[in-house]
C-alpha cells in the first residue's frame, strides 16, 4: 500500500507539472541518444513478437532467435540495396525534373494569370536550386545516417537478446513496488504492443498495396515509394499525404498528368480501405486517443525527439498515457490524452 503524500491535492497537480516540465527538459536534451533508442525499442517490440510467435509454434529459444534475425537482416538487406538504390539512382533525375518543372510553370502562365499569380514570382527553381545544393549535403552526411543506422540495428539486436530477462525484471520491479498495479501494467503494457503490431500490419498493406499501383501504372522507383508510403503510415493525418505526392509529381513528370490522377485516386482508395476499413476493425477503443493529442503529439514528438519522434508520435503517447494511469497523482493526464467518453 501506497502512502500518500502529505501535500494538498492542487499542491500535487503542481509538483506533477513540475516534475513533466523538467522530464521533458531531459529527454529533449538527450535526444540524440533517447531518439534512436526508442526507435530501437520499436523494432525490438516487432521482431520480439515474431521471436515469441515462433516459440509457440514449437520451435526452441535458439531456432526462433536465429530465424527473427534472419528475417531482420533479409529485411536490412532489402532496404540497402533496393530502396537505398532507387533513392540513389532519382538524385541525378533531379535536374531533369526540374526543367520539366520550368517548363510547367510557363505552361501554366495564362491560367494562373487571371487569378493574380504571376509564374515569374513562384520561386520554385531557387527552391528547386536550394534543394539539389542540399542533396550534396545530404550525401555527404550519408556516412553519418549510416553510423546511426548501425548503432539502431545493434541496439535492436541487444534488445532482443535480453528481451524475456528485461521482462521479467520489470514485473518483479513493478510487482513488489505496486503490487496492486502489476496486472493493469500488463493490460496497458499489452495493448501498447497491439497497437504497434496492428500499425505496422496496416502499414505494410498500405506499402504493398501503393507498389503495385505504382508498378502497374509504370511509375519509376515503385518499391522505394512502397516503403515511403509504409514508413509515412506511422505519421497520422498528414503522412498519406507526405507519402501520396511525390509519387504523383514523379508521375506526372515522366507519363503525364492522367497518370497523376491515377496515382492519387489508387492510392486513395488503397488508404482508405485499410484507414477506414482494415485498421478500425483490428484496433479496439482502448487503443484510442484525442483526436486532437494524436495531432498535438506529432509537433510536441517531433520538437523533443525530433524524426524519431515525428514517426513515433502515436505509440510515445501510448506509452506516456500507460504510465500516467498506473499513479493517482497521474491519472487526470491519462483521462485528458484518452479519447472523449461515449453519451
Amino acid at each position: 500500500m501506497t502512502q500518500s503524500l502529505p501535500f494538498s491535492k492542487p499542491s500535487r497537480i503542481l509538483i506533477t507539472l513540475a516534475a513533466v516540465v523538467l522530464v521533458i527538459a531531459g529527454i529533449k536534451a538527450a535526444a540524440p541518444i533517447i531518439g534512436p533508442l526508442a526507435f530501437s525499442v520499436f523494432l525490438a517490440v516487432i521482431f520480439g513478437t515474431l521471436l515469441h510467435a515462433l516459440e509457440r509454434r514449437g520451435y526452441s529459444t535458439r531456432s526462433s532467435l536465429v530465424l527473427t534475425l534472419v528475417i531482420l537482416f533479409a529485411i536490412v538487406g532489402i532496404f540497402v540495396v533496393v530502396i537505398a538504390g532507387s533513392f540513389l539512382q532519382l538524385v541525378p533525375e533531379i535536374p531533369r525534373y526540374q526543367g520539366q518543372l520550368d517548363e510547367s510553370l510557363e505552361l501554366a502562365g495564362p491560367l494562373l494569370s487571371p487569378v493574380g499569380i504571376d509564374p515569374a514570382s513562384v520561386s520554385f527553381q531557387d527552391l528547386i536550386h536550394q534543394f539539389s545544393a542540399g542533396i550534396g549535403r545530404f550525401i555527404g552526411g550519408l556516412f553519418n545516417m549510416a553510423v546511426g543506422f548501425i548503432v539502431v540495428l545493434i541496439t535492436t539486436l541487444f534488445l532482443l537478446f535480453e528481451a524475456k530477462g528485461f521482462s521479467s525484471k520489470l514485473k518483479r520491479i513493478i510487482g513488489e513496488l505496486y503490487p496492486g498495479e502489476l496486472d493493469r501494467f500488463i493490460e496497458l503494457a499489452q495493448k501498447n504492443v497491439d497497437y504497434i503490431l496492428i500499425r505496422t500490419e496496416v502499414n505494410l498493406a498500405m506499402g504493398i498495396g501503393t507498389t503495385v499501383i505504382l508498378a502497374v501504372i509504370g511509375v519509376k522507383y515503385a518499391i522505394f515509394w512502397g516503403f515511403f508510403a509504409f514508413l509515412m503510415g506511422f505519421i497520422p493525418y498528414i503522412g498519406f499525404y507526405l507519402a501520396v505526392i511525390p509519387p504523383a509529381i514523379l508521375a506526372w513528370f515522366d507519363i503525364g498528368p492522367v497518370a497523376a490522377l491515377v496515382v492519387l485516386a489508387g492510392e486513395g482508395v488503397v488508404n482508405t480501405l485499410v484507414e477506414y476499413g482494415m485498421f478500425p476493425q483490428l484496433a479496439g477503443r482502448g487503443l484510442a486517443l484525442s483526436a486532437a493529442v494524436v495531432f498535438i503529439s506529432l509537433f510536441f514528438w517531433g520538437w523533443v525527439l525530433g524524426a524519431y519522434g515525428v514517426l513515433l508520435a502515436v505509440p510515445l503517447t501510448l506509452a506516456v498515457r500507460m504510465g500516467c494511469e498506473l499513479f493517482d497523482e497521474t491519472r487526470w493526464i491519462g483521462v485528458l490524452l484518452g479519447p472523449s467518453p461515449e453519451t
